[in-house]
């Protein structure tokens, strides 16, 4: 008991020692926000039924270690139903919660500098489609686990940075839908 003590006084006294140390390093990579969008393509057998969309997303960036940065990305991806105007009419309609790891490449690039990044992740997609074949309508919506991998370039610029990337999306639902959203964006 008395050691256990030791233990847990000794772990708090090097927190304290530690705690200013942490916070200037945070001080130096500070949380920043970003907002990208782009053409999304569907892929597969997604693709023979949808054409291609739009993606809007916001995200969080924050450091994690050393250069690894944490994203969150909230988005929404829209795809319009291939067919015939008069017969089929729909679109297939994403929202998704994703958590991602990133990776920058090289040093970090001063005001104009060009630097490459690789990202991948994990989150929620929230699909809905709304399909309409010759008057009768019919809507379906599930969340299913999704993946993405892939990388970018990101353009360091006075007081913001801008970024276009490219990303390999899968969903794991009835069927699999995977595309590839190519977006530009801004994060200051």
């Amino acid at each position: 008991m008395k050691r256990m003590r030791l233990l847990t006084l000794a772990g708090l006294a090097g927190a304290l020692v530690m705690a200013p140390a942490a916070a200037d390093a945070q001080d130096a990579k500070k949380v920043s926000f970003g907002v990208m969008g782009g053409l999304s393509m569907p892929m597969g057998d997604f693709g023979d039924g949808y054409d291609s969309g739009f993606n809007i997303t916001g995200s969080v960036h924050a450091p994690l270690s050393g250069k690894l940065r944490l994203r969150g990305d909230i988005g929404y991806e829209s795809f319009a139903a291939k067919g015939v105007a008069s017969i089929v009419d729909g679109t297939f309609n994403v929202l998704s919660f994703v958590g991602n790891v990133v990776l920058p490449l090289g040093q970090e690039a001063s005001a104009g500098g060009i630097r490459p990044y690789l990202l991948g992740g994990a989150g929620l997609y929230r699909g809905s489609s709304e399909i309409e074949l010759l008057g009768v309508s019919r809507s379906t919506s599930s969340t299913d686990l999704g993946i993405n991998v892939g990388g970018g370039v990101e353009f360091k610029l006075s007081g913001f940075t801008t970024f276009a990337e490219a990303r390999f999306v899968n969903v794991f639902s009835d069927g699999s839908s995977s595309w590839v959203p190519i977006t530009f964006g801004v994060r200051f």
